[in-house]
């Protein structure tokens, strides 16, 4: 089984691409998170039950993230077959590409060992490496090269983030451009004032900061969760700490298996604004952190580091079904 002590250290990020090729034509959804979602966990359960079943288990935190398969169409027309729920066809002379981030560091160790428990098996006539819907894939390559052109490839430390923060001039944090590149919306609710639940289909900063703010909790180790302060991070974007200075975004819906999403994508800017009025943390907090080694970040610089996370964790609503891939640009 999967230990407490690999739960216990979080700290490294990953983000891969897997190359499969289909078994035989087809066709698939033209949105298919979900299906690589499930397809994800259930290849670990047949090589690694106990990882799996653990995943599954502890899904809530969303310690892993899957993509849509991605298809190598133009932009427009892709998007029109997510509106349109078109059937793309598969064709087994192509590969086609998944993406996966891993947010907890030892995680990555495990999908090294399913793959090598794979390999050996992998030119069996029976032996598939995923099945999105009633599709068969083969696993052609594992790509986990940062500098891998389609830009979607990462690795980095929690603890980077917060010294490279460190080292950013104030000129620098004071704007930050994010690309919401798969559609991207937040479930909100408000039971105070009787209103069910929606879907906000707008990336304001007081739905992005705290969202990312609340992912950084999920998966920080105790020592560094202090560094980032999301209480004070959702005040001071209900005050308008945080404002949009341009954009550009359209809506867009795709279609699950049980329902219709909205949502949009697109890039957004946003400028960060002077916090003399807001105070970060109080002089215990501050001496608190001093005694486990570090200091706290000032805000500006809290909000540079979950905008970079956000590559790994995907922001808002059913990230870890390909939803809310976001990075800063």
């Amino acid at each position: 089984m999967v230990s407490r002590e690999r739960i216990a250290a979080p700290t490294r990020l990953y983000a891969l691409l897997l190359r499969i090729r289909p078994v035989q034509a087809g066709t698939l959804m033209a949105f298919s998170g979900e299906f690589a979602h499930g397809a994800f966990l259930r290849w670990l359960g047949q090589v690694m039950p106990d990882v799996s079943a653990w995943l599954h288990d502890g899904n809530k935190r969303r310690l892993f993230t899957c993509s849509s398969l991605q298809f190598d169409w133009p932009e427009q027309r892709m998007l029109y077959a997510e509106r349109e729920n078109v059937h793309l066809p598969l064709d087994p002379q192509k590969t086609y590409v998944l993406r996966i981030t891993l947010l907890l560091g030892e995680l990555f160790p495990l999908l090294h060992e399913a793959l090598i428990r794979y390999y050996p098996n992998q030119h069996e006539t029976t032996q598939h490496f995923l099945q999105l819907g009633k599709q068969r894939f083969t696993l052609e390559e594992v790509i986990l090269t940062p500098s891998h052109p389609s830009g979607q490839c990462g690795i980095t430390s929690l603890t980077t983030l917060i010294e490279q923060a460190q080292q950013m001039s104030h000129q620098t944090l004071k704007h930050i451009t994010l690309n919401f590149t798969s559609l991207t919306t937040f479930n909100r609710y408000n039971n105070a004032q009787g209103y069910g639940p929606h879907y906000a289909v707008l990336p304001l900063p007081h739905y992005v900061f705290p969202n990312l703010a609340k992912r950084w909790e999920d998966i920080a180790p105790p020592e560094l969760v202090g560094h980032i302060e999301r209480q004070t991070i959702e005040e001071y974007t209900l005050r308008d700490g945080i404002i949009i200075t341009d954009y550009d975004l359209h809506p867009h819906h795709i279609h699950l298996t049980r329902q219709e999403q909205p949502g949009f994508l697109g890039r957004c800017t946003y400028r960060v604004r002077d916090t003399r009025s807001l105070r970060v943390a109080n002089d215990r907090d501050k001496e608190s952190q001093n005694e486990n080694g570090g200091s706290l970040l000032s805000l500006p610089q809290q909000i540079w580091v979950l905008s970079q996370l956000a590559f790994y964790t995907g922001i808002g609503y059913k990230t870890s079904m390909g939803l809310g891939r976001a990075q800063v640009i």
